[in-house]
């Protein structure tokens, strides 16, 4: 997945808070969903990342427009729920890409 400044992607960024001893779960459950919904209209990529103290999973991910992502949420909704159990908080939020450096072109 490369991070796109153009085009009017919609960019999510979701921190999920968990514990050392459930961050590995989180992650799995999490992969096993991408997987069943790689293939969603509008879905450019995903990435998760994990905190190295274990108390954090970002997600990261493109969409087309944000009537795609809304569109995904409302199918998607209890199946994203049943997911917040391994977190103690989550904060997702809506980003536009106004910066990016890359060094691929070198």
């Amino acid at each position: 997945m490369l991070i796109s400044q153009t085009g009017d992607l919609i960019t999510l960024i979701n921190v999920f808070e968990t514990t050392p001893a459930q961050q590995q779960g989180l992650i799995e459950q999490w992969v096993r969903f991408v997987e069943t919904v790689k293939d969603e209209p509008g879905l450019i990529g995903t990435a998760l990342h994990r905190s190295t103290d274990g108390t954090r999973v970002v997600n990261y991910a493109q969409w087309r427009s944000d009537a795609a992502y809304t569109s995904f949420i409302q199918r998607h909704r209890a199946q994203l729920e049943a997911r917040r159990s391994l977190a103690l908080q989550v904060d997702p939020h809506l980003y536009d890409v106004v910066y990016l450096f890359d060094r691929a072109g070198e």
